[in-house]
């Protein structure tokens, strides 16, 4: 792995900050926290932080990039199943753990709409179910209980020692009226946006914690 010469790349440009993902698999190789540890990939991450903490380019840690653990998904269905809420969970925490005291920007997820609508909706992403309906927004809901099971426990446990801050990365699309002058298509566009965008920032977001009325 040739890290160590990214890194100086990196530096040359004049980067100050150096977003990736992790892999769950690499750290909990079968998903679970009971399944084992693999300390050779804690250990690799350990080395890329370090690496760019000592050249002065600061952290920002993806934890969900659309790689959930093959076991996950044979075993539960993957986002279609709640049981994966507290697994995520583990692996949330056990980064925190890890990581925490060099990482001060996490981010939960990756475009959760990508994971639902394509991976559990139209199937042309992982893991290619074809299952428009209930199934896509089952996925949309459970991702979103596991991202506040982990930013609440971040919130409790370890932002006031680590100091860090947690948040999720969305997608959208944009939508405008046809004709703004006619009220149908501004409701139209807007109700595009809602099933986009709103569909996870409104529970996120607002003071309802909803989704969008």
């Amino acid at each position: 792995n040739k890290y160590r010469e990214d890194v100086q790349l990196m530096k040359a440009l004049g980067l100050r900050y150096y977003r990736f993902s992790l892999s769950w698999a690499r750290i909990f190789p079968d998903g679970t926290l009971d399944g084992g540890v693999n300390q050779a990939g804690v250990q690799f991450y350990n080395s890329v932080i370090d690496e760019l903490v000592q050249n002065g380019i600061t952290p920002m840690i993806t934890l969900y990039h659309w790689d959930l653990p093959q076991a996950l998904q044979d075993r539960y269905g993957g986002w279609a199943n709640g049981n994966i809420v507290e697994h995520f969970h583990d692996y949330a925490t056990y980064a925190f753990q890890s990581f925490g005291d060099r990482v001060k920007y996490w981010i939960t997820f990756n475009e959760p709409w990508v994971v639902c609508a394509l991976g559990y909706g139209i199937g042309t992403h992982a893991p290619g179910v074809q299952g428009a309906g209930n199934v896509t927004y089952i996925c949309g809901h459970n991702i979103l209980k596991a991202h506040a099971r982990a930013w609440h426990s971040y919130d409790l446990d370890y932002r006031r020692v680590q100091g860090g801050q947690v948040g999720i990365t969305l997608n959208s699309g944009w939508a405008e009226p046809l004709d703004p002058a006619l009220p149908a298509d501004v409701l139209a566009a807007d109700r595009g946006m809602q099933f986009q965008l709103g569909w996870f920032a409104h529970p996120i977001y607002t003071a309802q914690g909803d989704y969008p009325p």
